[in-house]
């Protein structure tokens, strides 16, 4: 069987009349002109005819239908009350839909703290204005706070990934100093 042969299953198919006739005209046709399908055709129809052998077919009794549908209705609960099943629930559904909005509520929340987060990062750091004054020594909480003041700068990793510290030193003079 090469690329232009019908697949297996509609080889099947039309052994069993299952093809529209258009269909099944063409594939007689491609058969006539290709050994291998034309045994692989020829094997389901032997072994139909071997499976039909096998067994004779039974026939069912003519009250077969009736005692069928009397044991369905027999087997089938009365009636189920509206509403009765696992979803069908009105506060399953409610459920599910408040934790829907909750997720979705929170995840909204989530969004907006990292959208500010990354504005307040990107705004430029606040301009010291130099003082005239000797500044006195700063108390521990003046430090503190300095400190959470360039916290954003610090966090910035790209500025920080950028920044080469010994290219920001004076260079040193070749003499030195005894």
């Amino acid at each position: 069987m090469n690329n232009t042969c019908p697949k297996r299953e509609d080889i099947f198919a039309l052994s069993q009349g299952m093809v529209a006739e258009r269909e099944a005209n063409e594939a007689k046709a491609h058969l006539e002109v290709c050994a291998d399908c034309r045994n692989v055709f020829e094997g389901y129809l032997r072994l139909d005819s071997v499976l039909e052998g096998w067994y004779p077919a039974v026939e069912p009794s003519p009250w077969f239908d009736a005692r069928l549908r009397s044991a369905l209705a027999a087997a089938k609960p009365a009636s189920a009350p509206p509403g009765f099943g696992v979803w069908s629930f009105a506060w399953t559904r409610w459920l599910a839909l408040s934790a829907l909005a909750a997720v979705l509520v929170t995840g909204a929340i989530v969004t907006r703290h990292n959208l500010r987060v990354q504005h307040d990062r990107s705004a430029p750091a606040p301009v010291q204005v130099a003082q005239t004054e000797k500044p006195t020594a700063p108390s521990e909480a003046a430090q503190e706070l300095k400190i959470y003041q360039n916290l954003p700068v610090l966090e910035d990793y790209d500025m920080l990934a950028n920044f080469d510290v010994i290219s920001e030193l004076p260079k040193r003079s070749s003499k030195v100093a005894d």
